[in-house]
């Protein structure tokens, strides 16, 4: 086992013991599952030369074929470097250091962006290959050379080792391979990605630049991205909404709720939100609009139009039947609200008392008449108060004439009371492997 930075910059002697230069990249094949190092590029007094990896001779590791796999002395041509032909990479070669090294990849065990320090390398057969990456503090002191050592034996001495951070290649893709400043990010299928939980996927776009971002959120489904935009923060959502192309932008904003559609587009240039709203569906638009023409701090503001609504004269049998074609389109489904001709909230029910009672059982028989609501210019903070109060899951909003508007979930409430560095998950642990 070998790592790149023990490669790089390793004097090259010639068969006769002579320097002829010094290794200042590897360049790996891709292809199969694993890219397979077939060369180095070195340096010499003439300027850059590829030379094949197998021309190389390491001094034996004193530890055996089991020992710590670093590479003691210098490096060896098999020949001589002027009867050497060179090798000439692909364009679609990755070079380690330049395409590799340094770079950004996603660790989705700890939901973090993390920088590449070192690359792992093992012997595939008669080959080495690239087997993974290496992003641990203990990879950067590696880079140091002897320095590392008293600090790793120091740590040790503590009872707090450094250890290794490894991701496995087969987790990590190459973005402009073979260019310079290309740059690595997790090799995350959609279906992979999509399950992380949103409030992972908006911690990890939050640390990439917005047009990294956006390249992960072109590659989940609409109703995944969708999660994800809403548990993003707005800074995050304003810069990724920016570089998206208008037709992704739209299917994220048409899967969001209204609610959180209106606070995003609100957030936004007025020339890019009239842009995207223009290009929305006309029912969602007109819904989208309306919530954006309220005030942030009050019940409108915070409030969602996808509710379930059902006319007083249903049977319980009837609104079941209801509640299958109207649930997709509802953002919580936990109470049923009741509404005369027009529109005004008149009851309520739970899915338990719909459920358990006779089905031709008329539903104000069973409905809740006296209903706990807020007015829609109510302040976000009564919402709050009504909310915690009544220990509801969520409070339908009504405008003065008692017309059901919306309805406030109470997560929505208390995303808005919460300070935003408590709104979000702490990260899990990271899964690191000692590396002795």
């Amino acid at each position: 086992m070998k790592y790149l930075t023990q490669l790089l910059d390793k004097k090259v002697l010639a068969p006769n013991g002579n320097a002829v230069g010094r290794i200042m990249d590897a360049v790996a094949v891709l292809g199969g599952r694993l890219p397979a190092v077939n060369a180095v590029i070195l340096k010499t007094d003439s300027g850059e030369m590829c030379v094949a990896y197998d021309l190389l001779e390491f001094e034996p590791d004193p530890e055996g074929p089991r020992g710590s796999g670093n590479i003691y002395g210098d490096v060896r041509l098999k020949l001589p470097l002027a009867s050497i032909t060179p090798y000439q990479p692909k364009d679609d070669d990755l070079r380690l250091r330049r395409d590799v090294l340094d770079r950004q990849i996603v660790d989705v065990q700890d939901y973090r962006v993390v920088r590449v320090s070192d690359v792992r390398l093992a012997q595939c057969g008669e080959h080495y290959c690239v087997v993974g990456v290496d992003a641990s503090l203990r990879a950067t002191l590696r880079r140091l050379g002897g320095i590392s050592r008293p600090i790793e034996s120091a740590a040790k001495l503590f009872k707090r080792p450094l250890r290794s951070n490894l991701i496995a290649w087969d987790d990590v893709q190459t973005l402009e391979a073979g260019s310079a400043g290309g740059r690595i990010r997790l090799k995350v299928s959609h279906d992979k990605i999509a399950r992380l939980h949103p409030a992972d996927i908006a911690d990890i776009v939050e640390q990439l630049s917005p047009q990294q971002g956006a390249e992960v959120f072109e590659s989940l489904d609409p109703e995944t991205a969708a999660d994800a935009m809403a548990e993003a923060e707005s800074a995050t959502q304003v810069s990724i909404m920016t570089v998206l192309d208008d037709e992704t932008a739209t299917d994220i904003l048409e899967q969001m709720q209204p609610d959180e559609a209106a606070d995003l587009l609100e957030d936004l240039p007025s020339a890019r939100s009239d842009e995207l709203l223009d290009q929305m569906e006309p029912g969602e638009a007109e819904d989208v609009r309306g919530l954006m023409a309220y005030d942030e701090d009050t019940a409108g503001g915070l409030m969602t139009t996808e509710f379930v609504a059902i006319e007083a004269n249903l049977t319980c049998e009837g609104t079941i039947n209801r509640l299958r074609d109207l649930a997709p389109e509802a953002e919580t489904i936990y109470y049923v609200y009741v509404v005369d001709a027009e529109s005004r909230l008149v009851g309520v029910l739970s899915l338990r008392d719909l459920v358990i009672a006779p089905p031709e059982t008329h539903v104000t028989d069973i409905m809740v008449q006296n209903v706990i609501h807020v007015y829609v210019e109510d302040h976000a903070d009564q919402v709050a108060q009504i909310i915690g109060r009544y220990n509801l899951l969520a409070v339908p909003v009504v405008s003065e004439d008692e017309r059901l508007l919306g309805i406030i979930t109470v997560d929505d409430t208390i995303e808005r009371l919460l300070p935003p560095e408590r709104r979000r998950r702490l990260p899990m642990p990271a899964l690191t492997n000692d590396d002795e």
